[in-house]
């Protein structure tokens, strides 16, 4: 522990955090014995640094049932709040990556979906402590991810044993591959494969120098997180009354290792020797003696003259945690580009993110916040970028297109452009439209063709809704491809209302021109046995719906009746069109039934193309 000034060039890189040439060959032999040998080979390696190998490195379902009989109650409930809490952050950065369709430019629909990474692999240290949050933190925005491959590598005890608490987060959160193999073997097994550990194809999770060193090796063949090493923290502090919450904020990341580091900047000398003497003090109170009593060489007091200074001196640094306390220095946040996590206020210890806030604590390391990220939902995924062109967009978009792949001297790239110009029928409008919607219960999919043949792919998950709106296609003509994600577990309602308002959604895309559509139609009667139906629509862009049907059974197979009236409210409404629908009948399945083809019918008419223009007495429709 030291008290420095700050001077240009000041590095703080230290050599405990550099492995020397002798074992990273060291560690490449590992990786050789393992890759070649598999449980043999991390035998081998495990016997040549006295680490204890179990007979069965996979562990077994009795020992994940036992784990709940061997950890305290109050221990699972702060598991449990922190899965919470982690859970709901996930979810909400989730949610940020879904990018629903939106046209770049007219007619060019652009959107991008994610998708889970099939096999990831976990790192869980257990070195001097059994990092139970460090599972946490990344099985459960694997899982929120929608990872169904989860691999767990953690090291044993002597006997055999994972830590109970690691093995009963594993049990709640239905992770069964979990293997007792711990430091650069574990990342090489999960890299290669053995006869027990799977070969994933991501590796996450944080580490000692070697594990570092071992991720850094094998991140040639198999993706990594990213070079997660020793834990570091930064405070930035002037006042002088924060003294013991920063001494032990300090601390607090000195005890995970004696490579941990930790670094105080401040304006105010007297706080820095106010600072080292209260260290002192709460050092002698801890109980992790042995290796603080190492680690806290690694504590740099640093005196700065200039603000300025400080906080280019943080960026440069780019350190995996930062702590501001100071109220009155929350003003620099924003000059702050370079940190892995942030914790402002003198309320906010590190602590709270390292386990259950809801934030990562796997986090860049050594200065790599400066181009990494922390640990997030969006690592366990890949996005794909889909797009869809109306006919309007690409006679606006080939031109240019034509042009610039000409300009490149790629002939074949503008000849896949001129040979769709050549089928386009130009007198005819295209009235096609594809519109995505997603809400925190649903993700819905619509592609629809106002002119089409009646032909549908349909798959909401309720398989009578499913079969009323191939009866919507049919009947009316329209070509239909919805594919519906909803809550439907919980109940029907947000599916159907959501699939209604993105149907209405795509018909108002299709029909640009209302002008010249026939706008006013009555359905002729339909029946269906004892059922008759009767529907009017105005096409102007006037909502309005009077449905008027009998009183019906709570259910017709899967699909809940309250919700009949609901799915043309919905529809009409986003439409914007008058509709009158009048049905009479005894059995619930024929009304529904007739409803539909009827409506169908009579929508299928109002927007027949007739050429003339059918405005509205009160203005356009």
């Amino acid at each position: 522990m030291r008290i420095i000034n700050y001077q240009q060039g000041l590095s703080l890189k230290t050599s405990i955090q550099e492995l020397s040439e002798k074992d990273r060959l060291k560690l490449l032999e590992y990786e050789s014995l393992i890759k070649e040998e598999g449980d043999l080979g991390i035998k081998k390696v495990n016997k040549s640094i006295n680490v204890f190998t179990p007979d069965i490195l996979k562990v077994s379902k009795l020992e994940f049932e036992e784990s709940s009989n061997l950890i305290e109650e109050d221990l699972k409930a702060a598991i449990l709040v922190a899965k919470s809490n982690i859970e709901n952050y996930s979810k909400r950065q989730f949610k940020s990556l879904q990018l629903p369709a939106k046209d770049t430019t007219s007619g060019i629909s652009l959107w991008s979906e994610s998708r889970p990474i099939d096999k990831v692999g976990l790192y869980v240290p257990g070195g001097s402590a059994p990092l139970l949050s460090s599972l946490l933190m990344q099985a459960i925005p694997a899982i929120v991810a929608g990872c169904k491959n989860i691999y767990v590598c953690t090291p044993s005890n002597n006997d055999g044993k994972v830590d109970p608490a690691i093995l009963w987060i594993a049990y709640i959160l239905n992770i069964e591959n979990v293997y007792k193999v711990g430091g650069s073997q574990a990342i090489f097994a999960l890299a290669n494969g053995t006869e027990s550990v799977t070969k994933v194809d991501k590796i996450f999770g944080p580490g000692n120098l070697y594990v570092t060193e071992a991720k850094r090796i094998v991140s040639s063949y198999v993706s990594i997180d990213m070079p997660a090493g020793p834990s570091e923290v930064f405070i930035i502090s002037n006042d002088e009354k924060n003294v013991k919450i920063i001494a032990a904020d300090l601390l607090s990341q000195l005890e995970h290792g004696i490579d941990s580091r930790a670094v105080l900047l401040s304006l105010n000398k007297n706080l820095l020797n106010m600072v080292k003497s209260e260290v002192k003090i709460q050092l002698k109170r801890l109980s992790r003696q042995e290796i603080l009593q190492q680690s806290i060489q690694n504590l740099i007091l640093v005196n700065f003259e200039d603000l300025n200074d400080l906080i280019n001196f943080t960026n440069n640094n780019a350190p995996e945690h930062l702590i501001i306390p100071d109220d009155n220095l929350l003003s620099i946040l924003p000059s702050i580009n370079n940190a892995g996590s942030i914790f402002l206020g003198a309320l906010s210890p590190e602590s709270f993110g390292d386990y259950a806030s809801g934030s990562n604590h796997t986090l860049p390391t050594n200065g790599y916040a400066k181009t990494y990220s922390g640990l997030s939902v969006k690592d366990f995924t890949k996005s794909i970028t889909i797009q869809r062109a109306t006919k309007s967009g690409f006679n606006e978009l080939s031109k240019h297109v034509i042009a610039l792949a000409e300009a490149e001297g790629l002939d074949a790239h503008s000849n896949a452009v001129k040979v769709r110009q050549v089928l386009l029928d130009d007198d005819k409008p295209n009235r096609s439209s594809f519109v995505s919607r997603f809400t925190n219960e649903t993700k819905i999919y619509t592609n629809i063709n106002i002119d089409g043949t009646g032909s549908y792919s349909i798959n909401t998950g309720i398989k009578f809704f499913d079969h009323m709106l191939e009866q919507f296609s049919k009947h009316g003509k329209f070509d239909f491809m919805i594919e519906a994600i909803g809550d439907i577990e919980i109940d029907e309602h947000h599916t159907i209302e959501d699939v209604a308002i993105t149907l209405g959604e795509a018909f108002k895309k299709a029909l640009t021109n209302r002008n010249n559509i026939k706008r006013y139609s009555s359905s002729e009667t339909l029946v269906m046995d004892e059922a008759k139906s009767v529907v009017s629509i105005d096409m102007a862009s006037r909502p309005n719906i009077i449905f008027e049907v009998p009183k019906m059974e709570p259910y017709v197979g899967d699909f809940p009746t309250e919700m009949f009236e609901h799915f043309f409210i919905s529809f009409v409404n986003t439409l914007g069109f008058n509709c009158h629908i009048t049905t009479t009948g005894k059995n619930s399945h024929h009304i529904i039934e007739s409803t539909f083809k009827s409506f169908a019918r009579c929508l299928s008419d109002s927007l027949l193309l007739d050429g003339v223009l059918n405005n509205s007495t009160k203005g356009h429709i």
